[in-house]
């Protein structure tokens, strides 16, 4: 009975040592589950080989950032955006004060004129509206999340803002 399980296991370690010679890799058998999300968005399957995985986590981090850093570009050329109107309307006003001081009953327009820009801007967002900021902050939020996510399961580091 010893003698069998000593040829049992020289057979297997002789089995092993030549697949490992003829480029057998491990990489091929062992699995890798694929998170439920990634398999919706990127339709992988439910588990691939190690060495499939690798290659598409490289493929799926890289264009997560790629995407990412174009949003966040978008999102600061609109702030930008939205500063230099800001700006404009503000110098707009500035420019009329003295000409409409010049105008007869002018200090009653002046005194209103606060109210009527609130009244504006009361009727410019309605109260279903979303919060369009509000909404970019959190989606921003939650892309940062997932990539210190990905790069905590990964083990790498990752410089997110």
């Amino acid at each position: 009975m010893k003698k069998q399980i000593i040829y049992i296991v020289a057979l297997v370690a002789i089995c092993g040592a030549i697949a490992a010679c003829a480029g057998f890799d491990l990489g091929d058998v062992v699995r890798v589950q694929t998170p439920t999300a990634i398999q919706q968005s990127e339709g992988l399957p439910t588990a691939l080989t190690l060495n499939e995985a690798e290659p598409e986590y490289q493929e799926w981090l890289q264009r997560t950032q790629r995407v990412g850093a174009q949003w966040r570009s978008n999102i600061e050329r609109s702030n930008q955006i939205a500063v230099m109107l800001s700006n404009m309307t503000l110098r707009v006003l500035d420019d009329a004060g003295p000409t409409i001081a010049g105008v007869p009953g002018a200090h009653v327009l002046g005194a209103m004129l606060p109210l009527l820009t609130g009244l504006f801007g009361v009727f410019l967002r309605r109260p279903g509206d979303v919060d369009k900021t509000k909404l970019a902050k959190e989606k921003e939020a939650s892309y940062n999340a997932g990539l210190k996510k990905a790069a905590s399961m990964s083990g790498m580091t990752l410089d997110v803002r």
